[in-house]
């Protein structure tokens, strides 16, 4: 896998609580395993290298032809890995530090559910048994959107160039302190890196 595995990559609800919900899990597990975060933030390239395991592009259409271990292809229908901090993580289990590709240990992933997490191994269309994201009701405003605009305007005011309100909408005025703060005009890695770097973790508190 090349998608990242950095905690600093994840919104501050679910960085702070990280640790205990890794703990919980090898808990359920037997001697000599181990959970670990295996992949946090994906780009939307790295997310479509994802999606095109286990199809072909056939006459206009990818076309499942094999396994497949996503829906979303990081374009037209984005995964909750490719937010900015992401609202998703997947899980790893490991034995003897040999990690385990596939194994029915990954009921035990479940356990974030006790952290107000939803479960990939829950749904009904796709079983995602290593994933673990954010319901709405934990999002700013019940918004996904207005979350993720929060989180930067946050550490925009941290860097004091924003004087706003802290209502989530990132707009102009949010844009022109993003500038300012990081030289960059998009909230991409670069932009998060450099706030990340001087102002380290956000507290969950800020929900």
């Amino acid at each position: 896998m090349s998608y990242d595995r950095e905690p600093k990559y994840l919104h501050p609800y679910i960085a702070s609580k990280l640790p205990q919900i890794l703990s919980s899990i090898t808990g359920k597990l037997p001697a000599g395993h181990v959970a670990k975060l295996v992949s946090a933030h994906r780009t939307p390239n790295e997310q479509f290298k994802l999606f095109r395991q286990g199809r072909i592009f056939r006459n206009g259409s990818w076309v499942k032809v094999g396994a497949v271990v996503t829906h979303l292809d990081g374009f037209v229908k984005k995964s909750r890995h490719n937010n900015l901090p992401c609202t998703a993580f997947d899980v790893g289990i490991f034995k003897n530090n040999m990690y385990l590709g596939d194994s029915p240990l990954y009921k035990h992933v479940k356990e974030g559910i006790r952290f107000g997490l939803e479960w990939g191994g829950a749904w009904a269309r796709f079983k995602d048994m290593p994933h673990l994201e954010m319901p709405n009701n934990l999002f700013f405003k019940n918004n996904l959107e207005k979350d993720q605009g929060l989180v930067w305007q946050y550490y925009l005011q941290k860097a004091g160039t924003y004087q706003g309100a802290m209502d989530g909408i990132f707009g102009t005025a949010s844009f022109l302190s993003l500038k300012k703060a990081t030289g960059e005009e998009q909230r991409n890695l670069k932009a998060w890196d450099k706030l990340y770097a001087a102002y380290g973790a956000l507290p969950e508190q800020i929900f």
